[in-house]
């Protein structure tokens, strides 16, 4: 849905886009929101019967479209794949919390125990961990291997790394 173009329309072609194919679409970063913010305004401006009935549809194909998107982002989970850059804040939030589901259910299961790495996320320079240990000095993007558990939640904790 390219820019502002907020209507009835816009909604059904990316929403038939969505049906179309296996792979997310790309959504601009806002159109979680501004999508409520237009179904809400359709809603409090609708006074005739067919109105109210073209808002409650604009809200069903909203909420089917982002059902869509909820199980395509479980399949990239699932595989193991990264999620196409910009995506709305809502489906990187949906897809780290699943990831995190999907490594505690694999850790717990008896499965082989990965190491625990952690991915940089600002350059940083040499700094002590609650354990006493030095680290750094570390680069973005930079995956780091810290076993101690106290480290790990004082990193991801802090925004200086976050769970891979």
């Amino acid at each position: 849905m390219p820019g502002n173009d907020l209507t009835y329309d816009a909604l059904w072609q990316t929403s038939q886009k969505e049906k179309r194919t296996n792979e997310l679409q790309l959504v601009p970063k806002t159109f979680y929101d501004d999508m409520t913010e237009f179904i809400n305004g359709m809603e409090k401006e609708s006074h005739t019967e067919e109105e109210k009935q073209r808002a409650s549809n604009a809200a069903r194909m909203f909420n089917e479209l982002y059902a869509r998107r909820k199980q395509k982002i479980m399949m990239y989970v699932a595989y193991g794949r990264q999620l196409p850059s910009q995506m709305p804040q809502q489906d990187t939030d949906l897809y780290d919390e699943a990831a995190k589901v999907m490594k505690a259910a694999e850790l717990s299961s008896g499965a082989a125990a990965q190491k625990p790495q952690l991915k940089v996320m600002q350059d940083i320079p040499e700094i002590i961990l609650p354990s006493g240990r030095r680290v750094g000095p570390l680069a973005r993007d930079q995956t780091i291997e810290i076993k101690e558990k106290d480290d790990r939640m004082f990193l991801v904790n802090n925004k200086i790394c976050k769970d891979m």
